[in-house]
């Protein structure tokens, strides 16, 4: 399983237990989180919280594995993956989901790529085959043709 397996290109960083940071953390690989952290976390690989650890604040990452708490939205590329002893409270992006029983979460969830569709600009003769013009002109041939019909009668 993709998720699993460890990159061996790329450095793991680490919040040991016990440990606190407040701030933003920009990892290029992946990072694993025992301790607590609060602010901003950007990791472009995997994210694990450990089941003694807490983030809050709001998460981007490729893929993670939650098995702490996290108050926190978060957005992943992946698989974000809720174990048994998660609790989530927040937004969740992500490409796929897989939550075990026993995992809490509380917020919503969007999976799969998001596609915003584009609101098209109406234009004056796009799709429209009569101009305001030839509007005008079918008007006043039908007010021709009322008045000839009340003539006729």
């Amino acid at each position: 399983m993709k998720i699993l397996e460890k990159n061996s290109n790329e450095s793991v960083n680490s919040i040991g237990k016990g440990s606190s940071l407040e701030g933003s953390i920009n990892a290029p690989g992946d990072i694993r989180i025992d301790g607590f952290l609060k602010g901003t976390l950007i990791a472009k690989g995997r994210l694990v919280l450990g089941q003694n650890g807490c983030i809050e604040g709001d998460i981007q990452c490729g893929s993670a594995v939650i098995s702490g708490e996290l108050k926190a939205n978060i957005q992943s590329k992946e698989l974000l993956i809720l174990k048994e002893t998660a609790k989530l409270y927040g937004d969740i992006k992500t490409e796929k989901l897989s939550i075990e029983p026993g995992a809490m979460f509380s917020g919503k969830c969007i999976m799969g790529p998001v596609h915003v569709p584009k609101k098209e600009i109406p234009s004056e003769n796009k799709n429209n085959t009569f101009s305001k013009e030839k509007k005008t002109d079918l008007n006043t041939k039908k007010e021709d043709n009322k008045k000839e019909n009340e003539q006729k009668v």
